[in-house]
Parts: C-alpha cells; sequence; structure tokens
C-alpha cells in the first residue's frame, strides 16, 4: 500500500510539472534559507555549552551610581579571589585576568599577540583541552606559559613546544621570559576567553609577572577596578546568595568612592554572550529565526493555495477510490505522502543550495556555519524535523479537504465547497502579501538607520585615518620620546598629512576614568571624567573642533598639567568659560590647568549618549596604545607599502600592524550591518516566493477560465480590458495587505529604533514606495501572463474541450 502511495505521489507531480517546480522552488528557498539561519542559531546559542560547570558559572560586572565612574565589563581586582577564600561554602573556584596586547617572540620570530595575564585556574576550572602538559597543573612555576595550538604552529612550527622559551616585551622595556608547560586544543567561541571580543593565543601567571614594570601580586589592589573577573558557585548556590558577603568585602576593603558607589552584578556565563551589548545577539538571532519562519510560512502557503486551486484535477480520483472503499483515513495519509515526497525533493535541493550559500552567509553573518558532512546529531534531526513537519503542514489542510469532499461530487468531478476553498485562497494571499510588506519596510528602515549612523557627522573625521598598533611598548619618558621620533618621522612621508600617539581611539568609551574636582567645588563626591591619553596632535588628526582655547598649544610646545575638556564636562562643572581654569585629580593629587575645550564628538557607539571626557597630555601619562595617520588622498597598496617600509626604517624589530577608523566604526555596528544585508536578502527572498505563487493560481486561473477570455475576446473586450479584469481582483488583496501591514511594520521598526539615541524618524516614504512597488511588480507579473492568453485564436480556446 505504501509503495502504491509513493507512485501516484510521484505520478501526480510528473503530470503537473509546472505547479510541482512552483511548489519545489518555494519550498527549497524556505527551507534552505531557514536552515541556513536554523544552523547559524544553533551554533550561536551553543556558545558555552561546552564549558564545565557553565550553569553554575558567572561574569563579574559593575554598575555604578555615577555614570562613567568605571567600566562595567571589569571588576574590583581581589573580590573574585577573595569570595573564594573567605566564602568556599558558597564559592567553588574563580578566574581573573589582565588583558594586554604585545609581542610575543621566540628566536628571530615576532607576533603580536593578546595576551591574558591572569589565575592559573583557567583551564581546569572550565575544563579547555589541552593537546600536552596536565590540566589540572598546567602552570608549572610562574615562569610557565600556557599556549594554544595555533600560537605554537606560529612560534616553533608544530604543536609541541614543550620546554620551550618565549619572551615577552614588558612596558618597562625589558624582555621576560616563560616557558611552555601546556598547549591548548583551540578554543572554540567562548564568553570565557573571548569576553572582550579578543582571540587569546597566550596565557600567563600574574604572580610575579612584570609587565607594567614592577612585579604583580595576584592578590591585587581594591582600587583596581580594570579586572575582569569570573566565579564558579557551589552547587545549589544563587548570586543572591552572595549579596551580603560582597557588600561586607567592599565596605572593608574597598576606598570609600568605589564602596558606595559600586553594585556588584552577577552575569550567568551560559548566557552572557547572547545577552552582551544590549542583547545584540540575542536579537539578532530573534530576528532572523523570524524571518525565517516567515519566509517558511509563505512557501507553505504556496503549497496550499495551489493544492487547493488544482484539486479540481484530482476530484474524480478522490470519488472512485471512496466508491471502491477507500477510507478518509488512507486518503488523508495518501495527500500527506505526496506533501512529504515533495518536501523531500525540495529539501536534497536546498542541501546542494546550502553548501553554494553557506560561503556567502559566512561572510554575511561574520560566522563559520557547519559543513553538512560535519552536522552532529542536533542538527540533522532539525534537518529531519524541518523537513517532515514542513511536509505534514504544508499537506494537512489540501489533505483534509479533498479527503472530505462529497463522494457523488467527486466523481461528477465537481468541488464541494468552492467558495469556501476561493476565500481561504484569497486570505492566505493577503498574508503572505503582508508579511512581504513588513519585512520589505523593515528592512528600508534598518537600512536608513544603518546609512544615517554611517553619514552622521560624529564630531571627529573617520576617514583616511590609519591607526598603527606600535610595539614593543614602553611607558616611560624614554618610550614616549621614541614614539614621538616614530610619529614626527612619519609625517615627514607626503602621504600622511598628521599624525598623533593616544592611548584610546575613537572606537569605544575609554577604559580609564578619574576622579576630577573642579576649583572652587563644594562637592562632596568628585565628579568621574572618562580621560584618554593624547598628544597634541590628536585634535588635528582626528578633526576635533576646538571651541576654545588650544589642544595642548597644537604644535606650540610642552606645558606639563595641562587638560583639555568636552562640552559635557565644562557644563557639568558649571563653569561658561573654562580656559585657565583648574582641576584637580584627586587620586594622582595633581592640579590641572584646562588649556582648551572641544565641542562635543561621539567617541563610541550612538546607542550611546555623549559622556564628559577629558584629555591629559601623553607626556604626563606615559602611556600609549595607538599611533594614528592622517592619509593625504586615497589609501591604497601603494601608499601602504610606503608608510610600511618607513616603519621598518624607524621600528625595525617591530611588527607593521594597522587598520582603518572606518573598520573600527564598522565594527561598532557588525549586528546592524548583518541584520541590513540579511533583511535585504530576505526582502528578496520573500518576493520572489510571492510572486511564484501569483503566477501559480494565475496559472491554473488563467487555464480554467480561457473560454470565458475567449467569449470576451468575441463579444469585444481587448487585451487591456482582460488584463484589467484580473489585476482588480489582486488589487483590492494587494491593499488589504498593504492596510494590515503598515501598522505592525511600524510597530517592529520603532521598537527597534528606541536602541539608539540617534535614530532617524519614522515617515510614509518607505510605506509608500513598498505599496507602490507591490503594486507594480504584481501587475507586471499578471499582465505578462495574461497577455499570451488574451492574444491567442479565441476559436481555438472555444473548441477545447
Amino acid at each position: 500500500m505504501l509503495k502504491n502511495y509513493f507512485t501516484v505521489a510521484l505520478r501526480h507531480l510528473t503530470r503537473h510539472r509546472t505547479f510541482s517546480l512552483i511548489n519545489i522552488s518555494c519550498l527549497a528557498i524556505g527551507i534552505t534559507f531557514s536552515l541556513l539561519i536554523g544552523i547559524f542559531v544553533m551554533n550561536e546559542k551553543g556558545v558555552n555549552a561546552d564549558l564545565r560547570h557553565a550553569d553554575n558559572q558567572y561574569i563579574l560586572k559593575s554598575q555604578w551610581k555615577v555614570k562613567g565612574m568605571g567600566m562595567e565589563i571589569t571588576t574590583v581586582g581581589p573580590l573574585a579571589r577573595v569570595l573564594k577564600e573567605k566564602y568556599p561554602s558558597l564559592v567553588a573556584n574563580y578566574f581573573r585576568y589582565n588583558p594586554v596586547t604585545n609581542v610575543i617572540s621566540a628566536g628571530d620570530l615576532h607576533f603580536k599577540e593578546d595576551i591574558a595575564i591572569g589565575d592559573t585556574s583557567f583551564v581546569s576550572m572550565y575544563g579547555f583541552k589541552l593537546l600536552y602538559g596536565e590540566a589540572n597543573h598546567a602552570f608549572l612555576d610562574r615562569h610557565s606559559a600556557v599556549i594554544t595550538a595555533t600560537m605554537a604552529r606560529k612560534l616553533f612550527g608544530h604543536a609541541d613546544p614543550m620546554g620551550k622559551t618565549i619572551s615577552l616585551n614588558t612596558t618597562g622595556g625589558e624582555l621576560q621570559y616563560f616557558t611552555v608547560s601546556a598547549v591548548l586544543k583551540d578554543l572554540p567561541k567562548n564568553s570565557v576567553t573571548g569576553y572582550l571580543g579578543d582571540n587569546y593565543n597566550v596565557y600567563l601567571p600574574y604572580e610575579g609577572n612584570r609587565y607594567y614594570g614592577a612585579p604583580m601580586n595576584s592578590l591585587g589592589s581594591w582600587s583596581d577596578i580594570a579586572e575582569v573577573g569570573m566565579i564558579e558557585l557551589q552547587p545549589g548556590v544563587t548570586p543572591k546568595d552572595l549579596e551580603g558577603p560582597v557588600k561586607q568585602l567592599l565596605a572593608s576593603n574597598a576606598p570609600p568612592p568605589i564602596s558606595q558607589n559600586l553594585r556588584v552584578e552577577f552575569v550567568p556565563v551560559s548566557s552572557y554572550y547572547l545577552q552582551d551589548n544590549h542583547g545584540a545577539v540575542n536579537k539578532m538571532t530573534e530576528i532572523l529565526s523570524l524571518v525565517a519562519g516567515f519566509i517558511l510560512l509563505m512557501a507553505v502557503i504556496n503549497f496550499t493555495n495551489i493544492n487547493i486551486g488544482t484539486s479540481g484535477y484530482r476530484l474524480k480520483e478522490i470519488g472512485l477510490r471512496k466508491v471502491f472503499g477507500g477510507s478518509k483515513k488512507a486518503l488523508v495519509f495518501q495527500y500527506l505522502v505526496e506533501s512529504i515526497v515533495l518536501t523531500c525533493i525540495s529539501a536534497v535541493i536546498s542541501l546542494v543550495l546550502y553548501g553554494m550559500l553557506s560561503p556567502l552567509f559566512d561572510q554575511l553573518l561574520n560566522t563559520r556555519l557547519t559543513p553538512l558532512w560535519q552536522f552532529n546529531f542536533a542538527e540533522v534531526l532539525f534537518l529531519l524535523t524541518l523537513t517532515f513537519g514542513v511536509g505534514v503542514i504544508a499537506g494537512l489542510y489540501p489533505a483534509f479537504v479533498l479527503s472530505g469532499s462529497n463522494t457523488v461530487n467527486s466523481v461528477k468531478g465537481k468541488i464541494s465547497s468552492g467558495t469556501e476553498g476561493l476565500r481561504l485562497r484569497k486570505v492566505l494571499l493577503v498574508v503572505q502579501f503582508s508579511i512581504a510588506v513588513i519585512i520589505f519596510v523593515c528592512a528600508l528602515n534598518v537600512s536608513r538607520q544603518v546609512t544615517h549612523i554611517f553619514d552622521k557627522d560624529l564630531g571627529y573625521s573617520r576617514d583616511q585615518v590609519m591607526v598603527l598598533t606600535p610595539f614593543p611598548k614602553q611607558w616611560d619618558s624614554v618610550g614616549i620620546a621614541r614614539m614621538e621620533g616614530i610619529r614626527d618621522g612619519l609625517k615627514q612621508l607626503p602621504q600622511v598629512t598628521d599624525a598623533s600617539i593616544s592611548f584610546e581611539i575613537p572606537n569605544r568609551v575609554p577604559t580609564g576614568t578619574s576622579d576630577l574636582l573642579p576649583e572652587g567645588s563644594a562637592l562632596v563626591q568628585p565628579m568621574n571624567i572618562l580621560t584618554p591619553d593624547v598628544d597634541n596632535h590628536f585634535a588635528k588628526t582626528f578633526g576635533l573642533h576646538v571651541v576654545q582655547g588650544s589642544f595642548f598649544g597644537q604644535g606650540q610646545g610642552y606645558v606639563a598639567h595641562e587638560i583639555v575638556l568636552n562640552e559635557v564636562a565644562v557644563s557639568a562643572f558649571g563653569w561658561k568659560d573654562a580656559i585657565g581654569k583648574r582641576v584637580r585629580w584627586v587620586s594622582g593629587k595633581i592640579d590641572f590647568t584646562v588649556a582648551g575645550v572641544v565641542k562635543d564628538f561621539n567617541y563610541s557607539s550612538v546607542q550611546d549618549g555623549v559622556l564628559p571626557l577629558a584629555f591629559m597630555n601623553t607626556k604626563d601619562s606615559r602611556t600609549y596604545r595607538y599611533l594614528s595617520l592622517k592619509i593625504n588622498g586615497p589609501v591604497d597598496s601603494k601608499t601602504v607599502d610606503i608608510i610600511k617600509a618607513k616603519w621598518k626604517e624607524l621600528s625595525p624589530n617591530a611588527p607593521f600592524d594597522y587598520t582603518f577608523m572606518d573598520e573600527k566604526f564598522a565594527a561598532l555596528y557588525r549586528s546592524e550591518l548583518q541584520l541590513k544585508k540579511a533583511s535585504g536578502l530576505a526582502t528578496v527572498l520573500n518576493m520572489v516566493i510571492v510572486f511564484l505563487g501569483i503566477f501559480g493560481v494565475m496559472a491554473f486561473t488563467l487555464s480554467r477560465r480561457s473560454k470565458e477570455i475567449a467569449l470576451r475576446k468575441v463579444l469585444g473586450a481587448d487585451v487591456k480590458n482582460i488584463i484589467t479584469l484580473f489585476f482588480k481582483d489582486y488589487a483590492l488583496l494587494i491593499l488589504t495587505a498593504n492596510v494590515v501591514a503598515w501598522p505592525v511594520a511600524y510597530s517592529f521598526t520603532n521598537k527597534w529604533l528606541e536602541n539608539y539615541a540617534y535614530r532617524v524618524q519614522q515617515d510614509a516614504g518607505p510605506f509608500i514606495f513598498v505599496g507602490a512597488c507591490t503594486f507594480l511588480m504584481a501587475f507586471v507579473l499578471i499582465a505578462l501572463q495574461c497577455m499570451k492568453v488574451a492574444v491567442a485564436n479565441p476559436v481555438k480556446s472555444l473548441r477545447t474541450e
């Protein structure tokens, strides 16, 4: 019997090739997109799943009463360790690290690397796999280093460098040597080693590390609020159980400005990746899942519409099956088998398309989708569930409608519920058009917002700015003088307009904060101001507008202990004219004189407002991380080569590591750019499915009404009249769909735009444009199909039985 069902199903599909092809194409598009998005979502939600005891692990984040007093992503240095030592019944383990970037060397090989200087517990605590070494004792002593397999191959040409020596350039201008004691299997994406978005390949112990000049203490200072801290709780313990101990430790040990303003937040590691950055990844997966569901739903609607429309071809078969004893259950099963067979054919095509489109989606979503041959059990199960689920859902309604038809009418070839079927088809078409319009309008508004972000005047210039990461770092007067020599040497190139040394660049909120107390202030608490360190060329290099005074003299010579503020900081101090005013750096006990005021500019994402900002001179702070070059004219490979040659001349032993400010700016909005591309692709796919559906329904309708059209032509109707006759039916459906879709699209878009401090205002433009586009595309498609029938010889149509 089952064999018979498959035989009949294949015979039906081959007999009605056009409709079968439309159904297969639509389902293949829907399944392919859903499979691509499904695998992407599974990969994203699977981040951190492999961490040992991930459900009991938490990241310590900081919530400050005074905004800008400190970073959210870090915590007080000793807190995680002391919680474990003082409350072992609550805290099972801890891990902290200090993220740095510097040159790691082995012999004559030198590489710029992201380095984690931290506790020695991270391998055993998180269950990371080792290729070489002992998991419970990955660090043998304070001179040990743990590196990844990739790093081992880079430095030594193979994955087994046990006992080999590597060296680190410290900021104190010396080399510190470490012996490789363990090699990590390359780490998957996770929120522990990838907490700050970096890719760490080298792990060094706190104790005795001289990275900042003096030996580091693994306990740390209670005044240090820039440490990454993580803990693992004992089974059954919740973060609420630690609220009291944390408050007590801070009150007993931390300085009053910290203990009185800090609230420690315990963020689950298991969900951190999805919820970070205002839940950007979670929102992305939800939106893409919804869009994929919509596309799949539209493919199913097409299947239902076409099967209901063409049901007249099957009525006599149904009637005869019933006369010869066929049960309704058997008929339902027959049509479900046909639907599943067709869906399986679509799924096979989808697998081919998945393999072809995976590289494109890897670039689009900045990920790596699992190849077909590497699918795990969950991914195979998802594919099978998707295929059979779509097959059953797509065939369910046609199966029950056709199997429930009256036996006598079926034998005569009459549809028992023609009116109901026609009404349902119209409702489904309205649903299809509504979904297409919603996605189209939302995609346009996403595109407008992203364009607005990139076109907005942020108050500084990011165009043609090359950012170098100079090494080795040497944070003292000798190191600053050396960097100034390199800066001035690069400025001699005709391709370089200006150059600047700085600790930060405008791509994030500065990580450092300073307590600044303005002169004459009666405030009990000093005001906390974000403080990057820059030289006197920073304003010119980045195009900042100086509204009062000067930017550290801008080339007129160094004056010790000068400071430059932005307008928000000046307003916060209650000043109108800030030049010459004095402010005290509380922690450093140094008085600074205000040399200039710059116009407010966005130092980070436009999702954040402008915060108070103070610039200190690198000659005072003696710290730096970047050397930024303003390029004269277009940046091409020849320009890069010239700058690289000059760099090698000025700093022969340092790697030439560079990027561009527009690339760093784009990285801030990676999720928005991905969403823009994905929504654009989804719009195209939606429209393809919708109009394939219209094509199928129109093809059936025209074939059924060919005699009517012939009679109309004989009675004097022209091509225009016939096209208008059919378009009127769809015009009302499209209008209804737009009326339904516009409020929904407005609501979705408005909710998404609320995440941005600077956003476009919704207007009627996108809605009218989408409405006009849907009408125009539908009219063209209907006109092209009607044209063929309308110009045909009416005599031939009237003679056809």
